[in-house]
């Protein structure tokens, strides 16, 4: 049984269909190609590759580090926006997050340990608060680092402060870097520090009992002046002026008497004033003398923190613990900064180590991050991704496809069923 051939018309009609099938598949392969590139349909692309299931959502553990991953590492997709991302700008926007993820970590490990001695005294809520404090500056940290990104049109002014903010956050954190790791790797380089210091407060201390300024003697002094400045005034012959002489330098019978053997307070005023300088001059040499001598023992000992601690006991236990650390943290962060600005400004590099060291890498990294950020914002293609001008122009061709390939298949659909009845016909 032979088959009857085709017809002209039914070899049209097949090629035809045949056409509009390879037009449908074109446009079909061209969407595709667009979605497969276009960052705005990437969550299509994780459903196609990870289908719902049924599992039970994340627990608040998972969630708590999802938070956390993206509290610590920037996302390269905040560096650009959705119109349209080359291949080239996604690449470039990698490598910023990471320079930046890396810039941030660095500056918040070596911040720590000076938000910790600042909050030291606070026991177990100052390690919280140091965290809370750290997470805090590593988020805005990210957060103005990200906006410097997002630049439109309509938003420069507001991408200038974060640029700003940016700059000014990363500056503040290398130096607080120098800082947190003179206070880490430096504690008994900053005791001696504060022992020293608490000697020399102590040898000024000495100094000022030469300046008679106690309460007690500038009273005596103001009584003795405006007594002798009313008698100054007042005639010999005057009665007046035999009492206030009297008051102010006893009587004339007591001349000879020995004043050192009277208590103060049955003094006259003025031999009140000379007592209490002649006691303030002995009580200054004499500790002047003292201190002498134990200056001396110090430069034998050659260890000022040692020399405290035998001496000067009460000195020492205000302001050491026995271990011999300051006791304070925020007395411990003064001496960070002011040993790090005495060697900065005397040229001692070598004294700085491994702190000046820690500086360099986070100026480097933060300054780099920086820069990589600012550059990537300022390129015409972020400014595209960005652009609500370029986004609608891909809207509207992606409209024009779509109606295109429902056209060409509804035509398909309406062509099928002939090609198919008419190819069974013999």
């Amino acid at each position: 049984m032979s088959t009857k051939p085709s017809s002209p018309s039914q070899t049209n009609v097949v090629a035809l269909n045949n056409t509009n099938s390879q037009n449908a598949i074109k446009v079909i392969e061209e969407i595709l190609v667009y979605i497969e590139q276009d960052p705005k349909y990437a969550h299509l692309r994780e459903q196609a590759k990870n289908p719902p299931t049924t599992e039970k959502p994340k627990n608040f553990r998972q969630k708590l580090l999802n938070r956390l991953k993206e509290l610590l590492i920037a996302d390269p997709k905040a560096f650009h926006g959705t119109a349209v991302v080359s291949e080239d700008l996604a690449k470039q926007a990698t490598l910023t997050a990471g320079t930046v993820t890396v810039s941030s970590l660095f500056n918040f490990f070596t911040n720590y340990p000076l938000l910790f001695f600042a909050f030291k005294d606070m026991g177990f809520f100052g390690v919280v608060l140091t965290s809370l404090c750290n997470i805090l500056i590593l988020k805005f940290t990210n957060d103005t680092t990200t906006a410097v990104s997002s630049r439109t049109k309509y938003n420069k002014t507001w991408q200038l402060w974060a640029i700003y903010a940016s700059l000014s956050i990363n500056i503040l954190q290398s130096i607080a870097s120098l800082v947190g790791t003179e206070l880490m790797l430096n504690q008994s380089g900053l005791s001696q520090l504060k022992a020293a210091e608490s000697i020399q407060k102590q040898v000024q201390q000495v100094e000022t009992l030469k300046q008679f300024d106690s309460p007690q003697y500038q009273q005596a002094r103001q009584r003795c002046q405006e007594g002798e400045q009313q008698l100054n005034q007042l005639d010999r012959t005057n009665p007046r002026w035999e009492s206030l002489y009297v008051q102010l330098y006893g009587t004339w019978g007591d001349r000879s008497t020995n004043w050192n053997q009277l208590p103060l307070e049955k003094l006259p005023t003025c031999r009140q004033v000379v007592r209490l300088e002649t006691e303030a001059s002995q009580n200054y040499e004499t500790a002047k003398k003292n201190i002498g001598l134990l200056l001396v023992i110090r430069s034998q000992m050659g260890n000022d923190l040692e020399f405290l601690k035998q001496k000067m006991p009460l000195v020492y236990q205000q302001h050491f613990t026995p271990a011999g650390e300051i006791a304070s943290g925020i007395e411990a962060t003064r001496m960070a900064i002011l040993s790090c600005t005495n060697k900065l400004l005397s040229g001692d590099i070598a004294g700085m180590g491994f702190p000046l060291f820690m500086l360099l890498l986070s100026v480097i990294t933060s300054g780099y991050a920086c820069a990589m950020t600012i550059a990537l914002a300022f390129r015409e293609d972020t400014a595209k991704s960005f652009s609500d001008t370029v986004k609608l122009q891909r809207d509207f061709w992606l409209e024009a496809r779509r109606r295109e390939l429902t056209a060409q298949v509804e035509t398909f659909a309406d062509i099928r069923p002939h090609s198919d009845s008419d190819s069974h016909l013999n």
